[in-house]
């Protein structure tokens, strides 16, 4: 006689239920897992993205007052979260110099010089052969030109600029710096968030975004102090040598979820003495 063979055993109503349960179990804690190392990680790229917009933000400014000279007139209005600033837009050497009719020759140009007129160079004047007089010496562009006279040595000049004011004393070969005057100041977007914006100075000129997003107006996205030679808080636009910049930045992508971070520098200005 042949032994019986009992038929395969399958599972039971109760060892499914079981095994389901045990595989939710550890399903669950794995998207819990993976949730949370989900959140730290978009919340990780957002403290970046506000340390980048704030470090962005206070440089740029920083680069600005650096290069600008209170006495000199380069700061035509100072506000608590916006400034009207000569900025340097270009670069040159004076290849010949016309005083009589105001006209500087101009070679190894780089930036922006333009065809329209700006608002002034700085012209570095040596005077003579002491560098106790040596200065910059600001004069009003009227008109700028890709012809004119050429330079000293009869290479073709890169621009002839006209100014209004002495060239008296400004040698071949002085360096020139083109100027424009541009605000810079927080504003807000159409999607409501708020950015550090550059803009003309003009009337209805409009912003362009530079850095950001940052903290709205009413949360001190931007702050600018600024103090005088004796380290007191100043509003004279002409006697400030240092400023304070203190920018704000949101750690969120929506706008429903308010949360800074904040940084803090201090530049002092060109010539402040």
């Amino acid at each position: 006689m042949k032994p019986r063979v009992p038929p395969p055993r399958g599972f039971t109503l109760i060892e499914v239920l079981v095994a389901m349960t045990l595989t939710g179990i550890v399903v669950a804690g794995t998207l819990r897992a993976l949730s949370a190392q989900k959140k730290f990680y978009a919340r990780q790229a957002r403290v970046l993205d506000a340390r980048h917009a704030m470090r962005a933000s206070a440089t740029i400014l920083a680069s600005e007052f650096r290069d600008a000279s209170a006495a000199g007139g380069d700061l035509y209005a100072i506000g608590a979260d916006s400034i009207v600033i000569r900025s340097t837009v270009g670069f040159a050497v004076a290849c010949a110099v016309n005083v009589g009719s105001g006209q500087l020759s101009l070679t190894e140009v780089s930036g922006h010089f333009n065809l329209t007129t700006a608002d002034s160079i700085l012209v570095f004047v040596e005077n003579g052969i002491n560098d106790s007089d040596d200065a910059w010496r600001v004069l009003l562009v009227t008109g700028i030109s890709t012809t004119g006279p050429a330079c000293a040595w009869s290479d073709p000049a890169d621009r002839l600029v006209t100014v209004s004011g002495s060239l008296s004393g400004v040698w071949i070969g002085s360096p020139v710096r083109l100027y424009q005057p541009y605000v810079y100041g927080l504003y807000q977007e159409p999607d409501g968030r708020y950015w550090l914006g550059r803009k003309t100075y003009a009337p209805g000129s409009s912003y362009v975004p530079v850095a950001g997003p940052l903290a709205p107006a009413d949360s001190s996205g931007l702050q600018l102090t600024y103090y005088d030679d004796a380290g007191a808080p100043t509003t004279n636009r002409f006697d400030v040598v240092r400023v304070d910049i203190q920018v704000r930045a949101p750690t969120y992508r929506s706008l429903d979820e308010p949360d800074y971070r904040t940084l803090t520098t201090s530049t002092y200005l060109r010539n402040d003495g």
